[in-house]
């Protein structure tokens, strides 16, 4: 079980990153966030962030209309408040 959970709904790409990224910021590391998403791109969207920003995707687990994902906050996580990973590549996202 998750530390805390977030339903992010249909949100898709942009928009749940942006969600998940709010939750992660208020959790310590080693703290893990549940998250439901009615995306089906959502798993790989949410996949590709934590290759990014180096937290770590314990778990996915469809269930009927929805995906469940557990993401554990990793101490050295490298994404700045808009979820991109700190490095002069990503800075004209900022």
């Amino acid at each position: 079980m998750a530390d805390v959970t977030l339903d992010a709904g249909a949100a898709n790409c942009g928009r749940l990153i942006g969600l998940v990224v709010d939750a992660m910021a208020q959790l310590a590391p080693g703290q893990t966030l549940g998250v439901t998403t009615y995306d089906p791109s959502g798993q790989l969207d949410l996949a590709a962030w934590c290759r990014m920003t180096g937290h770590r995707l314990r778990s996915i687990t469809p269930v009927a209309d929805h995906v469940e994902l557990v993401i554990e906050k990793a101490s050295t996580a490298k994404e700045a408040s808009n979820g991109a990973r700190d490095d002069p590549q990503h800075a004209r996202q900022r």
